[in-house]
């Protein structure tokens, strides 16, 4: 099967993310309660299971009935933050490459290896970029991260170095309940801090 990964900006995914936050949670309160929103209002339900990690080197996959992330048991039992990101994350695969997983016929555990059969290693490197933009912009709300940073700073920061924030990123890590790699990803894409590359 041949796929290929449309191209989407990330602006775009921003903007597919706050409508998701409209429809789904639209008193925008922190922390963003994605598991309740996968289970209550997307009928997902979330099956951790051990060794997902170690024997298909992946943290979580989303069922092709939309109905199951299988998610990897010790990330969901002993990373809280991690494990939010990923069902986050799993979620952008079925806002943006739902077509694809419904294509890849995934239904239980066994066929996960379907995924690297099925994609070539570069159209899986976008597919997972777009899922991890969507995930980002969906935890951590552009408005809501320019307000809560402007609470800490009294101001909205440009451009400064990563490491002058550092006490706020770890204050904004724990009200968005994310890592401090994924608030600091969120301010170089809103070009607050300079960016590694």
């Amino acid at each position: 099967m041949s796929f290929t990964t449309k191209p989407i900006s990330y602006r775009k995914i921003g903007e597919l993310a706050e409508d998701f936050l409209s429809k789904y949670h639209p008193s925008f309160s922190l922390s963003v309660p994605i598991e309740e929103i996968a289970e209550s209002k997307l009928d997902i339900q979330i099956v951790p299971v051990v060794g997902i990690k170690k024997d298909y080197d992946m943290d979580a996959s989303l069922c092709s009935n939309f109905n199951t992330i299988f998610i990897d048991y010790n990330f969901y039992m002993n990373r809280e933050n991690r494990s939010r990101f990923t069902i986050a994350h799993e979620i952008g695969h079925l806002i943006l490459h739902k077509d694809l997983f419904e294509s890849l016929k995934i239904f239980n555990i066994e066929d996960l290896f379907k995924i690297s059969e099925s994609i070539s290693d570069n159209e899986y490197r976008w597919m997972e970029y777009q899922a991890y933009s969507f995930a980002g912009h969906v935890l951590v709300p552009k408005k809501l991260l320019i307000d809560e940073i402007k609470k800490k700073l009294g101001r909205v920061p440009s451009e400064e170095n990563p490491e002058s924030l550092y006490p706020v990123i770890q204050d904004l890590s724990d009200i968005f309940k994310v890592s401090e790699d994924v608030i600091l990803r969120r301010l170089q894409k809103e070009k607050m801090v300079k960016s590694n590359h």
